[in-house]
Parts: structure tokens; C-alpha cells; sequence
């Protein structure tokens, strides 16, 4: 069986050298005639043997006659040990396509093909003294603040607090994600406002959506990441007037809480359902909390995609 491994490495090594080829080509011969039952007439596995064992009997006279002795043993073993390789490699690399991953359906496993698949922070931003189990999935509203095509086979909704550190940190692999996609996916920005741990989170939320009806929610939701060092009634108008917001508007929308009802519902039905921590993201059915890498998401992402063709 030592032909089959000197027809992988020497295959291998004469891809790049032609005075490789000559002996690829020779153990290819021997493997087929092992493979069609019949005997190998080229000498390649008796001179391997040789040369091999010679090496050790040279340096290590006890080893190299243990060697030679069960040559064709310790030859079955690597070829074994060769061919499950090449299978798991082949199963690696299927599931790197249907999957991003190497490892099928399982997200943050590591993966040789794609080193980068993995590795992205688990810290959210929580609630003082609670953690849990989330037991549900968010509902997506008529209201909700969305992007792409609502009835596309990947639904994504986000939790998050416009103060949080950690859902500023999302936002970049957020934007990837919905320029990628496009269409294929729904995203939809659901509030979680922390104000026991980030005050002003409540208002700010608040105040997307007074921005939202004036049609620039997206770029009110963008200016609050960018500077989130505080959230009290002049930040949030200097935001609304960078946007040339009808001010008077705004001011009177915000000043009246408008929009309370509307923050304090979706603060509700998340923590009503376990989410403990911003920001959790919801793939359908599928649940990542905290900050995560592009692959990480794409990979459940084109699993979503791929099982509902």
C-alpha cells in the first residue's frame, strides 16, 4: 500500500517538478494493478521499502529492522490514515460551500479552510444581574424599521440599544451583510433600550423614530452609533438638524414621547421571550447574541438560503 501514498506525494510534488512526474506515473501503474487484483510489476513498493528502511537502519539499526519487518502493516495504517484525510477534506470542503463552514450546521467551530469563520466577540451589552435563556423568536410589525424584500427566505431582526458599544460594533458586519444580500434577506432593527446601564438609551430610540417619520430613519440610526457619548434632548435635535429634519417637528415628536409606546412594545416582546443583552440577532429561527464576523453570519445565512430552495 505504500504506492498509494507515494501517488499523492509524489503526484502532489509533480505538479510543481517534472522529475517527479516519472515516479507519479509509476505508482499511479502499480495502484491500478493493485486496484484491478493484479500484481504490481513495477518494483516501485520493493524500492520504497528499501530506501526507506535503509534510512533507518543507518541511523537507527533497532528501528529500521522493526520497520522493515512490519513494513506492509505500518504502510495499510498510513494509507488508511491518508484516505479518511481525503474524506474528511472532501466532507470539509462541501460543507464550506453549502455551509461557510467547514463543520455542517455548527457556527463557530474552527475551520482550516476558512480560518476567519470563527472568532468574533461573545460580551453584549446586559441587563444588571439577569441572563437566561431566550425561548422564542421576535415577530416582525407593519412599523418596524426594515430593509430589503419582505418576503424573502431569510428574515433578520435585530435587538439592539442605539448606546451600546457592542451593537456599535455589529453595524459595520450589519451593512456588509445587507449589501451582500440584497434582496435575499429582510433586515428589521428592533429597540432594546439598556437605560438601567446606558441612560439616554430610551430617548434615543425614541427619536429614530420621530426621525423615521420624516423618512430618514436609517440615517438617524447611523448618526447615534457614530457619536454615542450621550443622548440628552440637544444631541438628539443637533443629530435631527444634521439630517435638515423639520425641526419644529422633531422637537414636538420628541418632547411629547410620540414614540414611547412604540420602544417600550418592542422592549417587551423581547424581554418577554429571555433576550437579556444587546445585540442578539434572530436568523429566522437561528440565535446569535453579541457582535459576530461577517462568516459567522453568512454561514447560517447561505444555510437559510440554501434549505428553502
Amino acid at each position: 500500500m505504500i504506492c498509494i501514498i507515494a501517488l499523492v506525494v509524489f503526484g502532489i510534488l509533480g505538479i510543481f517538478s517534472a522529475k517527479y512526474r516519472t515516479v507519479a506515473k509509476e505508482a499511479f501503474d502499480c495502484v491500478f494493478k493493485r486496484i484491478t487484483l493484479r500484481k504490481c510489476t513495477t518494483g516501485l513498493d520493493k524500492r520504497m521499502k528499501s530506501q526507506i528502511t535503509g534510512k533507518f537502519m543507518r541511523k537507527h539499526p533497532g528501528l529500521g529492522k522493526v520497520l522493515y519487518k512490519h513494513f506492509e502493516a505500518i504502510s495499510w495504517i498510513f494509507t488508511i490514515v491518508l484516505i479518511l484525510s481525503l474524506g474528511y477534506s472532501a466532507y470539509s470542503i462541501g460543507n464550506l460551500f453549502i455551509y461557510g463552514n467547514c463543520n455542517g450546521p455548527i457556527p463557530d467551530a474552527f475551520c482550516v479552510f476558512d480560518p476567519f469563520v470563527s472568532g468574533g466577540h461573545v460580551e453584549s451589552c446586559s441587563m444588571e444581574g439577569i441572563t437566561g435563556e431566550i425561548t422564542g423568536v421576535l415577530e416582525v410589525h407593519d412599523h418596524d424599521p426594515a430593509i430589503g424584500f419582505p418576503d424573502a427566505k431569510v428574515t433578520i431582526i435585530e435587538a439592539g440599544c442605539f448606546l451600546c458599544p457592542y451593537t456599535k460594533e455589529a453595524e459595520p458586519v450589519v451593512k456588509q451583510l445587507i449589501s451582500h444580500y440584497g434582496d435575499q434577506i429582510h433586515f428589521v432593527y428592533k429597540d432594546f433600550p439598556l437605560s438601567s446601564t446606558h441612560p439616554g438609551a430610551q430617548e434615543a430610540a425614541e427619536a429614530s423614530h420621530c426621525a423615521h417619520e420624516q423618512g430618514k430613519y436609517w440615517e438617524y440610526h447611523d448618526l447615534l452609533f457614530v457619536d454615542q457619548n450621550g443622548a440628552d434632548f440637544d444631541h438628539l435635535l443637533n443629530l435631527a438638524q444634521q439630517l435638515d429634519l423639520d425641526i419644529e417637528q422633531f422637537s414636538e415628536c420628541l418632547e411629547s414621547r410620540k414614540y414611547k409606546s412604540k420602544v417600550d412594545g418592542d422592549f417587551t416582546e423581547a424581554f418577554s421571550i429571555g433576550v437579556y443583552g444587546t445585540p442578539t440577532f434572530f436568523i429566522n429561527d437561528q440565535i446569535i447574541v453579541g457582535p459576530k464576523t461577517f462568516n459567522e453570519f453568512r454561514q447560517i445565512i447561505d444555510s437559510e438560503l440554501f434549505w428553502s430552495v
